[in-house]
């Protein structure tokens, strides 16, 4: 290979050396991740996508090489990305932090702290928040009261750990207030890392859709700046969303719910036929199950489509109160949308017969119908916990589905512990279907063709 790049331009040609070099290269990539990660439980391939192994450092020598841009964290070997450098700039002053000291536990008595609550856990919250900028005030005038100083420096933290800034300090925000600084800088490595593999433009129209799924915000990019955003419910733990690309081909109006078979086994045939018919379900093709297009279906009253090989999309919700909460993460893997016409209209705007108003009559329906893009657009779902925001503010994420704790394993010879909360274990009790004789027929023809399916 060496040889090849001395002497060549390196374009591709269609001969036998050209040829055997590349499967050389490939088949060595793959030996050599069978061999690292083959025994490794938990390990997921498609992780490859995301971090391609190299030696291990602490956190300590890899920081000092970044910062000083040295060896394969020079600004020669850096990603185009300017989140990268951003994130570089940002790892600084945490490195300063950690160089001083880092910064205290706050520990309080109470379930929520507020204005007018006056503890000694409140003048630790204070030095805490000052520690990372969030509060400018001097020592010597830190009292314990919970005042308007304070709401105002809580407010900006919780901006950056995303949550609503309503200026009192719980007891889930204070706990990741007590993330050592250690950690977030870990975290920050780990997303610099992570920026190496994501475009920094789009082609065609120059439109591009990323999801961020720790974040639960889509937004919208024309030629490489940011447009609008919104809102968004994506997989819950057990059924993540997974982390891909595509291309957004297709609206479909008044969709039917094809319910995959796993869910119809377990959360929809065992409660019995009356159960299927207050919610809109029926049997077909065979006994597969699916719900017909209405306001109640699960996706809504649309869906936009980019073909992937995980069933995931984007579509509508009934659910809208789950919109409301801080972490959202509840859906059984696909994304839901606060504002689903907002984005009919973004992507159908290149024809001029979808108004508001057409495309709330189509959604309202209750007829299914598929709209083809003209244009299709780049879908990027992506897994960020650290990022540098368009207002030029670091903000940091929960490690929902501890995609960080196994990264951290792999770069690091010290990893720390991530943000990761971990769901207390839930005893599974099995729902047993109802005596209705139509129902179990049907959950025994659908038992024995996944069984041949498997056998297949």
């Amino acid at each position: 290979m060496e040889q090849l790049i001395r002497i060549d331009t390196l374009r591709a040609k269609n001969d036998s050396v050209y040829r055997k070099l590349e499967m050389d290269l490939t088949k060595s990539f793959y030996k050599y991740a069978d061999n690292a990660y083959a025994y490794d439980p938990d390990f997921d391939m498609k992780s490859l996508e995301w971090y391609i192994p190299r030696k291990r450092l602490t956190v300590d020598e890899m920081t000092k090489l970044v910062l000083n841009k040295e060896a394969q964290f020079a600004d020669a070997n850096a990603p185009v990305n300017s989140q990268y450098k951003k994130l570089r700039d940002e790892l600084k002053q945490y490195k300063t932090i950690k160089d001083s000291g880092g910064w205290i536990t706050v520990n309080s008595k109470v379930e929520v702290m507020k204005k007018g609550y006056e503890d000694e856990a409140v003048k630790k919250l204070k030095k805490r928040l000052k520690a990372e900028g969030f509060l400018d005030q001097e020592d010597s005038l830190i009292s314990k009261l919970f005042d308007d100083i304070l709401v105002k420096a809580v407010n900006k933290a919780k901006k950056v750990y995303g949550y609503k800034p309503d200026g009192t300090a719980g007891q889930t925000f204070i706990k990741e207030l007590n993330a050592k600084v250690e950690e977030r800088i870990q975290q920050i490595l780990i997303n610099m890392e992570r920026m190496r593999w994501i475009p920094t433009e789009t082609k065609d129209s120059g439109r591009a859709i990323l999801v961020n799924i720790p974040e639960f915000k889509l937004h919208v990019y024309e030629k490489g700046r940011p447009a609008w955003e919104m809102d968004v419910v994506v997989g819950k733990e057990g059924t993540n969303t997974t982390v891909f690309t595509g291309n957004l081909k297709t609206v479909v109006f008044s969709p039917y719910w094809n319910v995959p078979p796993s869910i119809a086994k377990k959360e929809i045939i065992p409660k019995g036929a009356g159960y299927m018919a207050r919610n809109h379900y029926e049997l077909f093709n065979h006994g597969a199950v699916r719900q017909k297009p209405s306001p109640w279906n699960s996706l809504g009253l649309i869906k936009f489509l980019f073909p992937n090989s995980y069933n995931i999309y984007f579509h509508d919700s009934p659910a809208k109160s789950l919109f409301n909460r801080d972490k959202r993460f509840f859906s059984h893997g696909c994304v839901r949308l606060k504002e689903p016409a907002k984005l009919a209209k973004y992507v159908l705007n290149d024809t001029a017969k979808w108004s508001s108003k057409i495309i709330d009559s189509t959604m309202r329906s209750g007829k299914e119908k598929f709209v083809p893009i003209k244009r299709p657009i780049p879908v990027l779902i992506t897994y960020f916990t650290a990022w540098v925001n368009d207002s030029s503010v670091l903000n940091f994420r929960e490690d929902i589905y501890g995609h960080d704790e196994v990264m951290a394993k792999k770069m690091f010879l010290n990893s720390y512990k991530t943000t990761r909360t971990k769901p207390m274990p839930t005893k599974k009790t099995e729902i047993k279907p109802k005596k209705d004789s139509a129902i179990i027929k049907k959950t025994e023809e659908i038992n024995k063709k996944d069984k041949l399916e498997k056998d297949s």
